[in-house]
């Protein structure tokens, strides 16, 4: 069965040297003992992308192809991030012309000036065949409902390209734990939230938007968000949502990376159906297992052919547009 791998990363040794080189002290280049390059970021060790590598790994795990991204290229956000932006964006590209059949590249965009972002969307899209666009929950510390992302979400929307939102650490977080743990499905949740409520698919209603790690939250705090709704007075003076969120919710798509629980799982597609859950493994450390327990996982839950074929690729080929 052909698996699209939705959720997966590819960090180029060109963006870890140019954020060496304009941020120092980001970055501490290490080895990982098999020969490789590490990039320890945020006490986090990330490996300096190897093509053939990340081949050898996707053919053991069975994996067709993959989607690549690069969420860290939103941790500044600055008069570089138009540089930033464009290497990391023709560094995954070149690596999509070498291997077109096993991988593809989301757009990284420069959110530190509308014009650039919109420009920079143009070229991934036009010129290097990316097949969709890659934010974060907040791109440092601003949450994608302000009004300044408003033209983001109309280009989207016009070009009908898919959105995929990758967590980031919280602006507020404060915790002796590892952020990845608590922090990220909590923004994801709040960051969707803020959006549905916001109204985008009523002002933008070809957007498609997806979540990574099963939504966060979101999937067990649907039916929470909307006792608000159902009880008169609960929003006071805050602004309440014209429909019932987890309405607005079943638009959203979600991915199954890291989200190895039936439980979990079940909540995920009460809110948004198997035909919004699209496979995704959160793979970038080698030698991790992630690629063959998600897919061990979704063996598991007694879906039948079809059901599991839209999981593993159906579903991310139709918005991705790799049927044509």
């Amino acid at each position: 069965m052909r698996k699209i791998d939705f959720h997966c990363h590819a960090f180029p040794a060109q963006f870890f040297e140019a954020m060496h080189q304009l941020y120092p002290g980001t970055i501490e280049f290490r080895h990982d003992g098999h020969g490789g390059r590490l990039a320890l970021w945020a006490k986090t060790p990330l490996p300096v992308w190897d093509d053939e590598a990340r081949l050898e790994d996707i053919d053991r795990a069975g994996i067709d192809i993959e989607i690549l991204s690069t969420p860290p290229v939103y941790s500044r956000v600055d008069e570089r991030a138009p540089e930033v932006c464009r290497l990391v964006n023709d560094a995954l590209a070149a690596s999509c012309r070498r291997s077109p059949d096993r991988f593809r590249a989301l757009a990284h965009l420069p959110f530190s000036d509308s014009g650039a972002a919109l420009s920079e969307m143009a070229r991934a899209l036009d010129e290097l065949g990316c097949v969709g666009v890659l934010v974060t929950s907040n791109i440092a510390g601003r949450y994608l409902d302000a009004p300044e992302f408003q033209p983001f979400w109309a280009e989207v929307d016009r070009r009908r390209v898919p959105v995929f939102m990758h967590p980031a650490n919280s602006p507020v977080y404060r915790d002796d734990e590892p952020p990845t743990l608590l922090s990220f499905p909590f923004d994801t949740t709040l960051s969707a939230v803020k959006l549905v409520q916001a109204g985008l698919f009523e002002h933008f209603p070809a957007v498609t938007l997806v979540l990574a790690h099963l939504g966060g939250t979101l999937p067990y705090l649907a039916r929470r968000i909307d006792l608000a709704f159902d009880s008169p007075g609960f929003y006071g003076s805050y602004p309440k949502p014209k429909q019932r969120p987890s309405e607005m919710m079943r638009r959203l798509y979600v991915d199954t990376a890291l989200s190895w629980n039936r439980g979990a799982f079940e909540c995920a597609c009460e809110l948004v159906g198997l035909d919004h859950i699209v496979f995704g493994t959160d793979y970038f450390i080698r030698r991790t297992n992630f690629m063959e327990r998600t897919h061990e996982f979704i063996d598991t839950l007694g879906l039948s052919p079809h059901e599991r074929e839209l999981i593993y690729s159906q579903n991310a080929a139709r918005i991705l547009n790799l049927n044509t």
